[in-house]
């Protein structure tokens, strides 16, 4: 039989691991801040957890998240922002050397008297949250009224939490600043032309910008990541809405064509198409864009509009 302390050990372990697991799945950072807030109290008993991100233009720490027995509380905390004029001590600890601080109350003055008074504070573990060196900010944890008196193995737990939460916020910082990024692009280029496909080095389909899911029919959520080939090809499968790319990762640096897509409906829709690559960082492209605009030729022979001619009757050239 294990022992108490060996079986609590084990529970502690099989949290931290829970918690990155969760934090592989969460890609939205509300979300994550108030998974890690409400859990990490649990792991050290007590019932305030509250995380301060550090704004480096405005030199404050804001807390982004935070989570108390008392609804009232919270909504207090998340009103709380620190200049780090008012912490110069703290910040040095926390920012300069990057330690955890052990906070007593009647001891050096870390934090303001106000704080400390407003929510009755009589100890308080506070954690950097670091990654690659740089300070994001701090964790805090504390029961309100209550002088808990924090052990080296809650310390360390609380370290390996403020690890994989800075590792995560980073990550999902950089998901959501990729996405926005992404939908600034797409809006971009359907204003400049009628869609955009981008498709990555194996040829799948990585995206549909709007623009191009109305042109084809196609959603994005229904075909990321399937073979463009198996998706927009032709019926006949001539192969032909892969030639652009496949000369782009040939080495041309831009191709223009005349495509014929696979609507979702079943006609297909010829399009006139402008390839490039985005360069990746191993050399060569990461990924290729086609930039679509419908073609409009009147010549029904070459160029069959979708609404009158099915794909099984397209003459080939």
């Amino acid at each position: 039989m294990l022992e108490s302390r060996e079986l609590e050990e084990e529970a502690i372990l099989a949290a931290l691991m829970g918690i990155t697991e969760m934090m592989g799945d969460l890609t939205d950072l509300e979300e994550l801040l108030d998974a890690i807030v409400r859990i990490a109290p649990r792991l050290v008993s007590v019932d305030r957890c509250a995380i301060l991100l550090r704004n480096p233009r405005a030199h404050e720490f804001r807390v982004a998240h935070a989570f108390s027995s008392d609804g009232a509380t919270t909504d207090r905390l998340m009103r709380l922002a620190i200049p780090e004029s008012d912490i110069g001590r703290l910040v040095h600890k926390l920012v300069e050397q990057r330690i955890p601080v052990m906070l007593r109350a009647g001891r050096e003055p870390l934090l303001p008297a106000a704080i400390m008074e407003a929510f009755e504070i009589r100890s308080m573990l506070l954690v950097p949250l670091v990654y690659q060196e740089q300070v994001m900010g701090f964790i805090t944890l504390d029961e309100a009224a209550k002088d808990h008196l924090f052990t080296s193995r809650e310390v360390n737990v609380v370290q390996a939490i403020a690890a994989h939460a800075a590792v995560a916020i980073v990550h999902t910082r950089l998901a959501e600043s990729y996405r926005l990024e992404r939908r600034r692009a797409e809006a971009l280029a359907d204003a400049l032309c009628e869609g955009v496909v981008t498709l990555d080095r194996q040829l799948r389909i990585v995206s549909l910008s709007p623009g191009a899911e109305a042109l084809l029919g196609w959603m994005t959520d229904d075909v990321a990541g399937t073979l463009a080939a198996e998706v927009l090809d032709d019926r006949a499968s001539t192969g032909e809405v892969l030639s652009p790319a496949r000369k782009i990762l040939g080495g041309a640096t831009r191709e223009t064509a005349v495509v014929r897509f696979r609507a979702r409906d079943g006609p297909e829709v010829s399009c006139s198409v402008t390839a490039f690559g985005v360069a990746g960082t191993m050399g060569g492209p990461a990924e290729i864009l086609y930039a679509l605009t419908r073609h409009r030729n009147e010549d029904a022979a070459t160029t069959p509009h979708p609404a009158r001619t099915r794909a099984s009757s397209l003459p080939r050239s």
